[in-house]
């Protein structure tokens, strides 16, 4: 849609030589003249107010104007429409079950967004099957929480997500709270999946404080979700992020001596990937998101 007249005189004005404008265009000399004409003669203008110097005259320079905003639309439109035939974007995205809650936030979500410009699509995966999805490449990004290997993949913390042992509100420790050793080996401990990051990092806790589990009663399930039915059936007491056992009403926190626990929250991409300068601003957005939401790493 571009009037070849205006990107010859824009030419011309910059160039100040119909010789040089001619060979810049890929036209005649004659061409680049006859254009120049054409304009004065549709609107009945004088154009430069002197051919050697090339001073616009007022209507001149508001053809000029005029000019460059046309071009400019018009590249706009083209790259808009060159745009919208282009296949879609899809950033694939991996994440563990234990690990969702970091979605509930949509400017996240909206970060994302505005970095990749792409639609996103989200598998939750068991963390090994994170890392070897990432590393062939069927998935862009992830989000785990558990430690990863730094000489096959780039990180930043998202959220620290605190573990605090839990247990039935309205069941044997209603009136109970802070637990006790003895009350971890004569009891139910519910666990998730054991090769995940929550349970890693809460045993590895309780390893710290002396606390053994070997004499206790364990019970492990793969899903997030089941963690508070098992623990209220079993009246039993179990390890959760603070955002998992916020999901239910009915659990409550419970105090353990010397028990800390917490557990950072990644995002992951791989050191071979090809979106280097993407990843760079990705880090820089998120590591301000950060600041901004007070998820700061401990």
């Amino acid at each position: 849609m571009d009037d070849q007249r205006l990107l010859t005189l824009l030419t011309l004005i910059k160039i100040k030589n119909y010789t040089k404008t001619a060979q810049k265009l890929f036209i005649t000399q004659p061409a680049v003249t006859h254009h120049i004409k054409s304009l004065e003669h549709e609107y009945d203008i004088q154009i430069f107010e002197n051919n050697r110097t090339f001073e616009l005259t007022k209507q001149g320079a508001i053809l000029a104007e005029y000019g460059r905003r046309m071009m400019d639309h018009s590249r706009e439109l083209s790259e808009a429409i060159h745009k919208s035939l282009q296949p879609k974007k899809i950033l694939h995205l991996g994440i563990t079950e234990n690990s969702l809650s970091i979605l509930s936030d949509n400017s996240f979500l909206d970060l994302l967004f505005d970095v990749y410009q792409a639609e996103i699509t989200i598998t939750v995966l068991k963390a090994n099957e994170i890392f070897n999805d990432l590393k062939e490449g069927r998935i862009d990004l992830a989000i785990v929480d558990t430690a990863y290997d730094d000489d096959s993949f780039d990180g930043v913390v998202l959220k620290t997500s605190f573990i605090h042992p839990v247990c039935y509100g309205n069941g044997k420790f209603k009136e109970i709270k802070r637990i006790t050793r003895e009350m971890l080996k004569n009891n139910p401990i519910i666990l998730g999946d054991e090769n995940e990051g929550m349970t890693k990092r809460a045993k590895y806790a309780l390893k710290n404080a002396n606390i053994s589990l070997s004499n206790a009663s364990i019970f492990y399930t793969n899903s997030s979700f089941a963690l508070g039915r098992l623990i209220k059936n079993r009246d039993g007491i179990g390890f959760l992020y603070d955002e998992i056992s916020s999901q239910y009403s009915d659990l409550k926190k419970m105090d353990l001596l010397n028990f800390k626990c917490y557990q950072e929250i990644y995002l992951l991409y791989s050191q071979n990937s090809f979106e280097k300068e993407v990843l760079h601003v990705l880090v820089k957005k998120i590591k301000r998101w950060r600041e901004q939401n007070g998820r700061n790493s401990l």
